[in-house]
């Protein structure tokens, strides 16, 4: 049975929702937890730069939730605490393993190419200096930080004379790829864990473009790509950053729980997804799900 708010469920489900703070006045994922509140759920927000996290509490039957959901930046430590609860048997939203490899670029590329999904040639670099090792015939390069998030610290090398003139952010490793011809701009692909969403964006490299962000028709082959990664991943609520090239669509970054920014009616698509990703995992790991959940799968059976 269900209405417009939601399932109705005999007892509520308990969520704990870890939030970094970078994140913690954003609109996502706080409008998840709200619209999971609103329908009785129980969910608690787990800020790491701001609390000392009890992990025995965290992980002990008694105090364990139902699943543990993270929005995070790349290296943070909220990661460390999801992975903690994972290794525990924990569910965890998405799945832990699937989160680390995405964040790490250097194996999301690996992961993608080994996948057969189109990705650029991908060279890693301990420090920016080892680029001058790059051959000429490589260039243009882009250049980002392995760890980044948001398209941020994002550059284009035309040249290697010009590998002393830019910007390069040398605080950790970095990835060069081939500079792919493109129209200016990038494509947000957004799966909500049943349905998947397209959305012009902003190139990081076409800043002075004028770009109309807006959602556009997901074709069947970008439904496909979409569905491809998430299989290649083991991601469930996921977006990828995609460009239309002479060889065709190239998948350029993977983001676990990226913003969604104008998918309609997305928090309570994310909550479903959550509290079905939440009874699924409690089964895989052979834990009995809260009659919340229970619930849940009789009412969407």
């Amino acid at each position: 049975m269900q209405t417009l708010e939601g399932p109705v469920l005999t007892s509520p489900a308990r969520l704990c929702f870890i939030v970094e703070e970078k994140y913690e006045n954003d609109v996502m994922p706080s409008v998840v937890a709200d619209v999971l509140t609103r329908w009785g759920h129980d969910v608690d927000v787990l800020r790491p730069h701001a609390v000392l996290a009890d992990l025995s509490a965290l992980t002990e039957a008694d105090g364990a939730y139902d699943a543990y959901v993270l929005k995070t930046v790349s290296s943070g430590p909220g990661l460390s605490i999801l992975e903690a609860v994972g290794a525990a048997g924990l569910p965890t939203v998405n799945d832990y393993r699937a989160i680390r490899l995405a964040r790490d670029k250097v194996v999301a590329a690996s992961v993608a190419r080994a996948a057969g999904i189109p990705f650029p040639a991908t060279y890693f670099a301990s420090r920016a200096t080892l680029l001058e090792q790059a051959p000429r015939e490589l260039y243009p390069l882009v250049v980002k930080p392995n760890n980044g998030s948001s398209c941020e610290r994002i550059v284009r090398v035309d040249s290697p004379e010009q590998l002393g003139e830019v910007d390069l952010d040398d605080s950790g490793y970095l990835l060069a790829q081939p500079y792919l011809p493109n129209p200016g701009y990038d494509v947000k692909l957004y799966n909500t864990g049943d349905e998947v969403f397209a959305a012009v964006r902003q190139s990081p490299l076409h800043r002075s473009n004028s770009v109309v962000e807006e959602l556009i028709e997901v074709t069947p082959e970008l439904r496909a790509l979409t569905l491809a990664v998430g299989r290649a991943f083991g991601l469930d609520i996921f977006g990828i950053d995609v460009v239309e090239t002479p060889r065709g669509w190239m998948v350029l970054d993977v983001n676990d729980f990226p913003s969604f920014g104008g998918v309609p009616d997305v928090a309570r698509k994310l909550a479903r997804t959550v509290l079905r990703l939440a009874r699924q995992s409690a089964a895989r790991v052979n834990r009995p799900a809260s009659a919340s959940l229970t619930s849940l799968m009789e009412a969407t059976a």
